[in-house]
């Protein structure tokens, strides 16, 4: 693996990224069997703000993947504007747009991601995502 933090991050949120999509569509049947290496990925005591501005800690993140095995067939998740805010050490803040797309809906959201680099592994301590509504014209 790369050892330069800033891109081990980022490569990890894109990984993470089509881990959570492979959860979701389940379309080669390995959706349940793909939440253990994705929460692999959050430290024993992550925790994130949703959309809805409600705190989960990684429990309830987890059983949010187990309950939704499958359930968003055809999802596309995109991610853009991936840039570092911060970086201390090990310790690195991300920034990026995340787009679902499923059929007509398409929601998105800012994320940022708290993440320490550990060696050859990244643990995802934090994400806070806000919903927006992308205006045209």
């Amino acid at each position: 693996m790369n050892n330069n933090p800033i891109e081990q991050a980022q490569h990890s949120i894109h990984h993470v990224h089509e881990l959570i999509h492979r959860v979701f569509t389940d379309t080669d049947g390995s959706g349940a069997a793909t939440i253990a290496p994705l929460m692999d990925a959050f430290a024993k005591d992550f925790s994130m703000v949703t959309t809805a501005g409600v705190t989960v800690d990684r429990a309830q993140v987890e059983q949010l993947f187990r309950r939704n095995v499958g359930g968003r067939p055809g999802l596309e998740i995109v991610i853009n504007d991936l840039h570092t805010v911060w970086q201390e050490g090990e310790t690195i803040a991300l920034s990026y747009t995340e787009t679902h797309r499923q059929g007509e809906h398409l929601s998105s959201r800012v994320s940022v991601a708290i993440l320490r680099i550990r060696a050859e592994h990244v643990e995802w301590q934090y994400l806070h995502e806000t919903a927006f509504t992308a205006h045209k014209g």
